[in-house]
């Protein structure tokens, strides 16, 4: 028994304006629709996650600084960062809460700068980064 194509697609070459038509040619299983199949995916992944639950603004900005931090370790610049982080896990803190703790100083930074409607004080950030574990409020 020969298998015919499962689709097919015609286009009228010669014509002023061309279109396509798709047609399915068989039905096949249940089992074997793409669609289908992309559709229960999605329908399981959207039970596991709900997209329509909105992050808590603090922790998603939390998160972005942490991260921001984390890039500047690894990019080491300015290399504030990593010494920061180096000496702040040498003395016993655990790499996330001295990630924390860089993010503190980065928040109060980028606050501060927010405010005043100035630009980012590198020098600033760099000398705060080296005083911690004493975060810029609490001097």
């Amino acid at each position: 028994m020969t298998e015919r194509p499962r689709f097919a697609f015609d286009a009228d070459r010669h014509s002023a304006h061309r279109t396509v038509r798709y047609r399915e040619t068989n039905q096949g299983d249940a089992g074997d629709c793409r669609l289908c199949q992309l559709e229960q995916e999605s329908s399981s992944v959207t039970e596991a996650t709900p997209i329509n639950e909105p992050q808590d603004d603090e922790d998603f900005a939390a998160e972005r600084l942490i991260e921001a931090v984390q890039n500047q370790i690894d990019a080491d610049s300015p290399p504030a960062a990593r010494a920061t982080f180096n000496k702040l896990t040498l003395v016993g803190y655990p790499a996330e809460e001295a990630l924390e703790l860089m993010a503190q100083v980065l928040a109060f930074e980028v606050s501060a700068m927010l405010e005043a409607d100035r630009p980012f004080d590198l020098a600033w950030y760099e000398q705060a980064l080296r005083a911690l574990p004493t975060l810029p409020d609490e001097a």
